[in-house]
């Protein structure tokens, strides 16, 4: 114990994971995790590799999987390019079944395309890229990010031992475990943001001609270093940096719709027809377009939980008598008799 985890130590995780561990065993996990961080982090990254192929292992679970695990591996490796990944054999005596389903559930998951790249190899950074799907991701220290679509997360394998550093593209509402010893960074493009443990939204596109950090609790630092800019900012608060004229600015946040990419609830108040399309277009993943001219009392009040487009658009259509048609994820609203 303590070494470098091998195989066996990993069908004891596995074995914990789908609960067939004994109390023993349970405690001689225990002990072993507490022997040093790197056994501890270990865990963790098998925890993530089991939790991501979870959904395909269940359904696979009933099924005998028929692969030649050194070929699939090996064929995983050459996937990731120039990433330094161990090439090792599975087919050892010590390997359980349920590894065999887990790494065969991995593959399918990683070619897939709902994850584009992973990687959890101790020479290379731990990637998480999205496409048309947000993406649920827990740190190592506990820190959880929801991660939006089209955008990217990634941490080296320094993570936790001075700080907790990551670099995020696109959007990501952070929830971050706190540990004054150990702040936690993200660089945004030329941005970062700096905190001890609070939850918050940073949207960081970078076809998008501003970064904004909104704050939901505690205290965000948001920085802008090659400009020598700064501002605190509290529960409530929003900092915007534009990049053309490299100006940073802070202030009341007045979008209660901030989050409704991740919790799928939508407050409209009095709002024009045109922001409500934009939210929706943002939320939904879609694009609705409009006629060049609209009347002024086309304004919405209504809210939105957990709805399907299909029931927003029935909802708008009766209260603005609209009239539109749906070509896929392009909706146009011809026109509106509000």
């Amino acid at each position: 114990m303590g070494d470098e985890p091998d195989t066996m130590q990993d069908d004891l995780i596995i074995r914990h994971l789908t609960g067939e561990t004994s109390t023993e065993e349970e405690k001689q996990l225990l002990i072993w995790m507490a022997q040093l961080p790197e056994n501890e982090n270990h865990y963790h990254e098998v925890k993530k590799v089991f939790e991501l192929s979870s959904n395909h292992f269940i359904q696979n679970a009933k099924q005998e999987i028929d692969i030649n695990v050194d070929q699939e591996w090996n064929k995983f490796v050459g996937t990731v390019g120039e990433k330094e990944a161990p090439v090792r054999s599975l087919n050892s005596e010590n390997t359980s079944r349920y590894w065999l389903k887990i790494a065969a559930a991995f593959l399918l998951l990683v070619t897939s395309g709902i994850i584009i790249n992973y990687f959890v190899f101790t020479n290379a950074d731990t990637q998480f890229k999205t496409s048309d799907s947000a993406l649920s991701v827990v740190l190592p220290d506990g820190s959880k990010i929801m991660l939006n679509t089209h955008s990217q997360l990634s941490y080296s394998p320094a993570f936790g031992e001075k700080e907790r550093r990551v670099i995020l593209t696109g959007e990501g509402f952070f929830e971050v475990e706190r540990d004054t010893e150990k702040p936690f960074v993200i660089r945004v493009n030329n941005a970062e943001v700096e905190v001890l443990g609070t939850s918050f939204n940073i949207q960081g596109y970078e076809d998008r001609k501003e970064i904004e950090v909104t704050v939901q609790t505690g205290l965000v630092k948001f920085s802008v270093p090659d400009a020598k800019q700064e501002v605190n900012l509290a529960a409530g608060n929003k900092g915007v940096y534009t990049k053309a004229n490299n100006e940073l600015s802070s202030a009341v946040n007045d979008d209660v719709n901030f989050l409704a990419w991740n919790t799928r609830k939508i407050i409209f108040i009095e709002n024009d027809l045109r922001s409500v399309v934009e939210i929706l277009n943002k939320v939904y993943g879609i694009t609705i377009t409009l006629p060049p001219v609209l009347p002024a009392s086309c304004v919405v009040t209504v809210t939105f939980d957990h709805q399907t487009i299909e029931s927003v658009l029935n909802v708008l259509k009766t209260t603005l008598n609209l009239e539109y048609r749906i070509n896929g994820n392009q909706i146009e609203i011809i026109s509106a008799g509000c």
